[in-house]
């Protein structure tokens, strides 16, 4: 039985790719074709993605959704955004505008290009202020 949702193989690739390294060069590597690391590497994503749905659903379960930053919004935008929206809840959030960009470029950097939303990012709220972002 699997401990992880990523098994070890699949690790091992996200993690050379995050370190730059092509499929081609992960495949001599670990001694494989790039087909074969590409198949590897598209499952890790799924997981990767089906995990992420799993968490934003668990975090939205004690806590109100807050805001939708659209598709296109610059994410600059966002904590201003942010503010307005849990005014009227007079919930304070835990962060400042630098962190709120930092977490939000952190959770979910699949829906960013440079600073522009490319994809509607939905943020929640608990009541202690503390954010979830998916």
């Amino acid at each position: 039985m699997r401990d992880s949702i990523l098994t070890e193989r699949q690790k091992t690739v996200l993690q050379c790719r995050k370190m730059g390294m092509t499929q081609q060069q992960i495949a001599e590597m670990l001694q494989t074709n790039k087909s074969n690391i590409s198949l590897i590497e598209k499952s890790a994503l799924k997981n990767v993605r089906m995990a992420k749905d799993v968490l934003e659903f668990v975090y939205s379960m004690d806590a109100i959704h807050v805001c939708v930053l659209k598709r296109g919004t610059d994410i600059n935008h966002a904590p201003q955004t942010l503010y307005e929206a849990v005014q009227p809840l007079g919930i304070k959030i835990q962060y400042d505008i630098g962190a709120l960009v930092t977490q939000i470029r952190i959770a979910v950097p699949e829906k960013l290009r440079d600073a522009t939303v490319r994809s509607d990012i939905h943020i929640y709220l608990n009541e202690t202020g503390i954010l979830y972002i998916g």
